[in-house]
């Protein structure tokens, strides 16, 4: 538009291109994915920043012309590997470390991806950094069996826009930190104790060799252990597991960023670099170790296998559905690309952003909703996912990915999957249920499916959908899964059977009357020799009619079953004036904390079982991990609950 409003000769094809736009519009409404746009996002992407090949600059410029709308760096923080002789690790050392984030200058790194974002108008370009937070030491440089461990075991940090963000990274070797002060400052003082003890001594002439000497090592151990460290762990302490890996993740999530593992199917592969023996074995299981990271690299360069039926990303979002995990984990696509001639190509794996806008804000956003599906590619066409939403066909409520629905009806899915460009192409559509598959078709694309699943109980609790779409080992995509939680208050009978229930019962009611009627021997007996065959006809079916209502799941019998929703039945309208006037909020599942503040770190006053209401009085500006906190009233005080844990009505 503002091509033409700029150029007065053609401003009179303005109508034009506006009609034409809303007819496109009319005409591709279903590739709007439920009122999103799609874009196409290269994330993991090295410069030379790092150990790529190319500048920021070469990379939109790559970005422009193959039609990626969006394009996420993820060059090294901080690329160094440190060995050093104990006691004095720190002094007598040697540091071996290539171009990073954290060499070249955090400021300078966040200041040309801005001013390149600026450039290239339709190009978005965001920062992030892959963090390797800790690898350790086994062997012994004077054996000849060293080896640095784990130094390739990555997280994709993402979504820190500021330069002390990356510089306070909790990282090994890194920049002057104040943030483990107390962590080190006992050990510290008691070496500056120490010598100063005996510098003291020394100075007062008693024994000076013996005290100079001590007073001299205690000061170099005193060097060697200010506390002023960038990470509270050693690489020189062995193994630690996790723990430093859940201290980044911690601090990122403090930060406002967001995490993702990287690489976790690297082939246990040993490099000889040197003196310097390098080894990382796969660490798929810490997706199960660690906790509050946002997602995982669920399409690379090479298969992973966390993203088959059953295994670790299943388990994740098992616990997740059962309480047992507060935050559930997306997968996205990473390129992890260096440079174009070492087989790995740009934009073959890619990462769709289901968005409202084209922006920074809202392709972060889909990142920490899970609003996105991961995608890899040969060509130039790739396996679009027009449709994947989840909706109760009673009551209309619909779920996107990453989002929850809560239902009383056995779910409605429907997929819409194409080529981009058109083309036709046989693939494999894979539905996964809690981690099995309970779907499995070759398709013909493009392609449209509404299926309605009934085959399981949903008195087992929650599921979880997600699809795979799989042409060839090298062309498919994986989405990122949809919750559903039932509602057991409201028991609501699936699909036309209801109308077939209470048609029965009510038949069963007026039934009852009718019969004491003939009693008065008003009418002749040839008028009565039709109502008493239609007597027979209603009283015939009453045997029959249990085993009709058995089908449809209904274990009562029949003549308790017409007085339960008579008199049990009014829970619903007893708060109809709360639901009339004012929004609610009901809580989703048992011991949901209501805090005196817009945030999880505030003080808790008081919990909310499932099906508990409370009024809504707004929704507030403070979100947690992308969704509002809400303020609620309880009883006349106010108290704050995160809008994830409760539906609002």
């Amino acid at each position: 538009m503002n091509y033409f409003f700029k150029r007065g000769p053609y401003s009179y094809q303005i109508p034009f291109v506006l009609t034409g736009v809303i007819i496109f519009l009319l005409a591709s409404v279903d590739i709007i994915f439920a009122g999103f746009i799609q874009l196409d996002g290269v994330a993991d992407i090295k410069t030379r920043f790092s150990r790529g090949c190319s500048t920021l600059q070469e990379v939109a410029e790559q970005a422009r012309a193959k039609g990626i709308d969006t394009v996420i760096f993820g060059d090294q923080a901080r690329d160094a590997l440190e060995y050093g002789l104990v006691p004095l690790e720190r002094i007598v050392r040697k540091r071996n470390e290539h171009s990073s984030i954290l060499a070249v200058g955090a400021p300078a790194y966040i200041s040309e991806v801005k001013d390149n974002d600026k450039k290239f108008e339709d190009t978005l370009l965001i920062s992030g950094a892959e963090v390797s937070p800790f690898y350790y030491w086994t062997g012994n440089i004077f054996k000849g069996n060293l080896v640095a461990n784990n130094q390739d075991k990555h997280l994709f940090v993402v979504g820190l826009d500021k330069p002390e963000s990356y510089e306070q990274l909790p990282i090994l070797d890194s920049n002057f930190s104040k943030r483990y002060l107390k962590h080190y400052q006992a050990y510290f003082v008691g070496c500056v104790v120490f010598f100063l003890l005996f510098l003291v001594v020394f100075l007062k002439g008693y024994k000076k060799k013996i005290t100079g000497l001590i007073a001299g090592i205690m000061f170099l151990i005193t060097l060697n252990n200010m506390p002023f460290r960038s990470s509270p762990f050693s690489q020189y302490e062995g193994d630690l597991g996790v723990q430093p890996y859940q201290e980044l993740i911690d601090y990122v999530d403090s930060n406002g960023g967001l995490t993702f593992w990287n690489h976790m199917e690297d082939s246990n592969e040993i490099k000889q670099k040197g003196w310097v023996t390098y080894k990382t074995e796969p660490y798929p299981k810490d997706l199960m170790l660690t906790s509050g990271y946002t997602g995982f690299q669920s399409i690379a360069d090479s298969p992973v296998m966390q993203i088959e039926p059953g295994k670790e990303w299943d388990n994740v979002l098992s616990e997740y559905i059962q309480g047992r995990r507060e935050k559930p984990v997306w997968g996205y696509g990473g390129n992890n690309y260096l440079c174009e001639n070492e087989g790995t190509k740009f934009g073959e794996v890619r990462t769709i952003f289901l968005v409202r806008q084209k922006s920074r804000d809202d392709v972060l956003d889909a990142m920490a909703s899970g609003r996105m599906y991961a995608v890899r590619q040969t060509g130039d066409e790739r396996i679009s996912l027009d449709d994947f939403t989840i909706s109760d066909a009673l009551s209309g409520r619909q779920a996107n990915m990453g989002e929850e629905l809560l239902s009383d009806n056995f779910p409605e899915i429907k997929i819409k999957v194409r080529m981009t460009k058109g083309a036709e192409k046989k693939v494999r559509l894979s539905v996964v249920r809690n981690g099995l598959e309970v779907k499995q078709e070759t398709i013909a694309l493009p392609y449209e499916l509404v299926w309605r699943d009934v085959s399981f109980d949903k008195n087992d609790g929650p599921v979880f959908y997600r699809l795979k779409v799989e042409a060839d080992p090298e062309n498919y995509l994986v989405s990122n899964p949809i919750f559903v939680r039932f509602d057991k208050g409201v028991d609501v009978p699936v699909g036309p059977v209801a109308k077939i229930k209470k048609e029965k019962l009510s038949v069963a009611n007026l039934s009852k009357p009718s019969i004491k009627e003939p009693k008065k021997p008003m009418v002749p007996r040839v008028e009565s020799l039709n109502k008493p065959i239609q007597d027979e006809v209603v009283t015939v079916p009453r045997p029959i009619e249990p085993k009709n209502l058995m089908v449809s799941n209904l274990t009562p019998p029949t003549l308790k079953q017409p007085t339960s929703p008579v008199v049990k039945m009014p829970k619903p309208p007893a708060s109809p004036a709360l639901s009339a006037n004012t929004i609610s909020v009901i809580a989703k599942i048992n011991g949901v904390s209501l805090k005196n503040g817009p945030g999880p770190r505030f003080p808790e006053v008081g919990q909310l079982n499932k099906g508990d209401r409370l009024a809504l009085i707004r929704r507030t500006k403070v979100n947690f991990n992308g969704k509002p906190w809400l303020l609620v009233d309880l009883g006349g005080r106010k108290a704050y609950v995160w809008s994830d844990l409760v539906a609002i009505k």
